[in-house]
Formats: C-alpha cells, structure tokens, sequence
C-alpha cells in the first residue's frame, strides 16, 4: 500500500521533530503508538494498510512492551543486589524524615551545644493527650514510643533557661518489603514505603 510520507520524526515526548538523519533516541512505548496512529492516520483510503501489516505492527507494539516490561523488572533485580537482602531489614530500624512515631518507632535529639536538659513533648494520637518527658545532661536521647498508639513528638533543649539548637532524627521499624513497578520498598509500622535510596541511616 502507499502511506504519505511524513517528514517529522517524533520523539519519546509524542512531539513532531524534524527529520536528522538517524535517530538519536530509543522510542519508548508510547512514541511507538504515537507512530502507529499517524501511520493509520495519514494511509491512503484507496489502499488501506493490509490486515497482515497491521498485525506486524500490533505484534511489534507487544514485543516493544514486554521488553520494558523486562527491562523494569531488570531494574527491580539491580535495587535488589544493590541493597543486599532486604528481607534481613525486616526489624531494623530506619532514619526518615517527620516526628510521628508508631509503636517501636525512635526520635533523637542531637544539641548543637552545650545543654543541660531535653525535654520530649508527646502527643498521643489516639486521644490527643500530651505529655513530657525530661532527659538530663549523660542520659540517653533517644526517645522509644514504648505504647500501643501513635503519637507526636517535639523536643527543646536547654542550657540553664536558654534553648538550644539542636538537630532530631526519627528512626521507624521495618515491618515488610514490598516489590513493585517502581522497585523495591521497605515497609514501616506505618504503612509508609521507602525506596532503598531514600533511607539515609540504618541500625538495629
């Protein structure tokens, strides 16, 4: 059959270019549609692309997906190795961003100065019912949510009746790994998902 020459190219964005000579992109699925509806779209009507032909193309579409497909799941096995065994950080506990804890969950607080107390101001989320909790100079400050709810935490450090500046952190349990499309994913007690190369600080 003939078929109107079309003098653009398009790329992996859907968008007409013109011609540069060889091809400077490997066409994703959707520019490989985009190409099989304009070729439909500008196909002579006294000669319509041939059954046989059409089927080449659609079967040319199915090969194009599953080597994404294949090259997804490629990309999933490569987060996978990188990461290690992610089924070992099942327990382990993880350093995101935030101040909610679920139980098990961990908040520190690191004084940028000297200081001589910390106190932790918890939220339950439950309720809503507050309360504090004070950490002197030699304790530890990290603060475990030992209960059965969630809760908010805050903390302010102080030298004498001067705060001080000080930096936090949240550390939350894994609980699960989850694959999918977009990798692989560590699960917390919230139900919350992070990427491999979204966790900054790891520990037991």
């Amino acid at each position: 059959m003939s078929v109107a020459s079309i003098t653009g190219t398009v790329d992996t964005t859907g968008k007409t270019t013109g011609t540069t000579g060889a091809a400077t992109q490997l066409l994703n699925m959707d520019a490989f549609m985009n190409l099989l509806v304009t070729q439909l779209k500008y196909q002579d009507p006294l000669d319509p692309m041939k059954t046989n032909e059409f089927m080449n193309q659609l079967a040319a579409l199915t090969s194009v997906e599953r080597l994404q497909n294949i090259n997804d799941r490629l990309a999933d096995l490569d987060t996978t190795v990188q990461t290690g065994n992610m089924l070992d950080m099942i327990g382990k506990k993880v350093q995101v961003d935030g101040n909610t804890l679920s139980p098990g969950d961990q908040f520190t607080v690191t004084p940028l100065a000297d200081y001589d107390r910390v106190v932790f101001a918890i939220k339950d989320l439950s309720d809503g019912s507050t309360r504090t909790v004070t950490r002197y100079k030699g304790d530890s400050l990290t603060y475990t949510n030992e209960g059965e709810n969630s809760v908010q935490v805050a903390a302010v450090a102080y030298n004498k009746q001067a705060v001080v500046a000080s930096g936090a952190a949240a550390y939350r349990t894994v609980t699960g790994v989850k694959s999918g499309s977009s990798g692989v994913s560590l699960v917390t007690g919230d139900g919350q998902e992070y990427t491999a190369g979204s966790i900054k600080v790891i520990k037991n």
